[in-house]
């Protein structure tokens, strides 16, 4: 890998693997508070999940809360994404509604990184090729809250959303037994050494995941997502373990034999 993206101060693809903790609030005096507790843990991502937002389809709304989000993190980078019911999440959008709520997160400015699921939309290329000319970062994301398919598939994946023009390539899975979360790791490995240059976030979900959101660094994740609060997705540590989980790994693996 040798495209890293930075956002701020934060570049996403260099040295260890970044915390992003999620808020999720459903309306702005629960943002606000979420929000608060995010600074005060010192990620360095913050995702707003839009999709549990009550009043997301209300623009005025939708913008009050990313600029009050916006007001309380400062330099910390965010990420606007709306998840969708078919990719795990809350939102129930028509494309069209979905596309303009990212275009209105991307024109606003206060939102570094927009979060396209790149195989719900139809143009995908179009849409980010869009969302750049805005000056957002985009990561392109899959979700599959199902299941993990073979590597040949998850790797065609991976190529297909590096196709999109996206900055950062983002991919999830479910597994249902510890060989589907090696394959996951070693498709990353891969992926990030072999076919692109640009950052890439990947996980296992689940108690069974667990070890795909530790040892990015050995694998090749750039990005890993932590809670302070609720989790976002099943599997997520506290964000006090995970920091001390990694700071114990990058320890060892930095260590001479």
């Amino acid at each position: 890998m040798s495209k890293p993206v930075k956002v701020n101060h934060v570049v996403i693809g260099e040295g260890l693997p970044k915390i992003c903790v999620p808020v999720m609030g459903k309306d702005r005096k629960a943002l606000k508070e979420e929000a608060e507790k995010a600074r005060d843990a010192m990620p360095e991502l913050v995702e707003w999940r839009a999709d549990f937002f009550e009043e997301l389809e209300k623009e005025e709304e939708l913008m009050k809360a990313l600029k009050g989000i916006k007001g309380i993190l400062g330099e910390i980078p965010l990420i606007f994404t709306i998840r969708t019911r078919s990719e795990g999440g809350q939102a129930e959008l028509s494309k069209e509604e979905y596309e303009k709520c990212l275009f209105k997160a991307a024109e606003s400015g206060w939102a570094e990184l927009v979060d396209v699921e790149v195989f719900e939309t139809e143009c995908g290329e179009k849409l980010i090729e869009a969302l750049h000319k805005t000056g957002v970062k985009v990561i392109a994301s899959t979700h599959n809250f199902e299941k993990t398919e073979d590597m040949e598939t998850l790797k065609r994946r991976f190529l297909d959303m590096d196709a999109t023009g996206a900055d950062i390539l983002k991919m999830a899975v479910m597994p249902k037994a510890f060989e589907d979360v090696a394959s996951l790791m070693q498709t990353t490995h891969e992926i990030t050494e072999e076919y692109t240059e640009k950052p890439v976030i990947s996980m296992a979900m689940g108690n069974l995941g667990s070890i795909s959101r530790i040892a990015g660094e050995n694998f090749g994740s750039s990005v890993t997502f932590a809670c302070v609060g609720a989790a976002s997705a099943p599997g997520q540590f506290h964000i006090d373990e995970l920091r001390m989980m990694m700071a114990a790994l990058h320890k060892k693996n930095t260590e001479e034999e």
